[in-house]
């Protein structure tokens, strides 16, 4: 597919899977043990500019545009979840939150560092009583002199541990719902922001994911992320943005799935033969290959649009919902072909099997992403 896409995606692809394949590879059972992605890795992709892809060279980015962030978040998915998810949350979220609403000022201050790879971001929406439901939160933020006092509570947020930056959603006005709620900068280690806890998790092992507590977290006026009251209508879009990396990173998860069961299935010795040779693994590899080729071109096809400027508020969400259910099903046959080797803890699609299914969850849950796709065909169609 890539001799259809701007030039520089098929030199960038073979970039990053070098990369993946023997800087990544090599480390993962080691990250996975130790429940955590080594700084080290961290600092060469802010070196080699994946964390910066989507930005402006002016703001520390590389200027690589959407359709090279998605290839950088699938290839790393190819090799481990986890640190395409600490990507996707940083650049793909918190720093894109910063891009699309600060000023030039914070964009210097803030998206510089995380576009390099300098400082990690947090993206600080959901709490333990509010996740799709955005306008229950109720972690506030109260006006004090030139300042904000900010209390509440945070849940499942990616990269907790490692953050530099906390983006943070508290609300301004809270008798105001969903137009109440305002966006703020927090930094690691501000009097008042705790680090609760970090979630013991199915999968994504490597990738922290932590509770926050916020209390008293004093944030200066100039911290505050576009207007106040208008943080809800950012997040929107930076999410419509975000869920095809969702989308991307569900297709790299798919596409090691399907290498590996095609291999297994050639070595595996079975009533004289292969498992290869059977005419139901074919059609089971068939099937795999024809969801993998479906989702591939829905979340390259919308990624281009995004670089054209169009307004792709289903098309992510279709993103996002059929690229992982289609994943969902290869990951699924491929540890089906792989048998009991494959549901052996350790084993590479176990690992797989795992990280992905938190893919309909995060994000937005494909229940939501369905809300979302049939508004606009009622604004389409009705």
């Amino acid at each position: 597919m890539d001799s259809q896409l701007p030039e520089h995606i098929a030199p960038l692809r073979s970039a990053v899977r070098d990369f993946a394949d023997h800087e990544l590879r090599p480390r993962v059972d080691a990250m996975e043990a130790a429940g955590a992605i080594e700084r080290g890795l961290i600092d060469q992709m802010g070196q080699l500019g994946y964390f910066g892809a989507p930005f402006e060279e002016r703001w520390g980015g590389s200027a690589m545009g959407e359709i090279g962030f998605t290839v950088i978040q699938e290839e790393l998915a190819r090799a481990h979840a986890s640190i395409a998810v600490l990507v996707a949350a940083s650049s793909g979220l918190a720093a894109r939150m910063v891009a699309v609403a600060g000023t030039d000022e914070q964009k210097e201050r803030f998206l510089a560092p995380m576009a390099r790879g300098e400082g990690i971001g947090a993206f600080c929406l959901t709490e333990p009583n509010a996740g799709s439901d955005v306008p229950a939160m109720t972690t506030t933020a109260v006006a004090d002199g030139d300042d904000f006092l900010l209390n509440g509570q945070k849940t499942f947020i990616t990269n907790g541990r490692l953050a530099r930056y906390f983006v943070t959603f508290a609300k301004t006005d809270p008798d105001a719902g969903g137009r109440g709620i305002s966006l703020f900068v927090v930094d690691e280690g501000a009097p008042g922001l705790e680090i609760v806890r970090l979630e013991d998790k199915m999968g994504i092992r490597a990738s922290d994911t932590a509770q926050i507590a916020y209390e008293d977290v004093r944030v200066a006026r100039d911290r505050l992320i576009g207007d106040e009251n208008t943080g809800l209508q950012h997040a929107l879009s930076t999410l419509n943005q975000s869920r095809v990396g969702i989308a991307a990173i569900s297709l790299g998860m798919a596409k090691e799935a399907v290498k590996l069961a095609f291999n297994y299935a050639q070595e595996r010795e079975l009533f004289g033969g292969t498992l290869a040779d059977q005419q139901v693994t074919q059609h089971h590899l068939a099937d795999m290959q024809i969801n993998t080729f479906a989702a591939e071109s829905v979340i390259y096809r919308t990624a281009l649009m995004s670089d054209a400027g169009e307004n792709i508020e289903a098309e992510s969400s279709i993103c996002k919902a059929f690229g992982s259910e289609a994943a969902e099903q290869v990951i699924d046959r491929s540890l089906q072909i792989h048998g009991g080797v494959g549901y052996i803890h350790g084993s590479p699609i176990e690992r797989i099997y795992r990280d992905h299914r938190v893919q309909k969850i995060y994000e937005g849950a494909n229940e939501v992403q369905r809300n979302n796709i049939y508004r606009v065909m009622r604004r389409q169609f009705g």
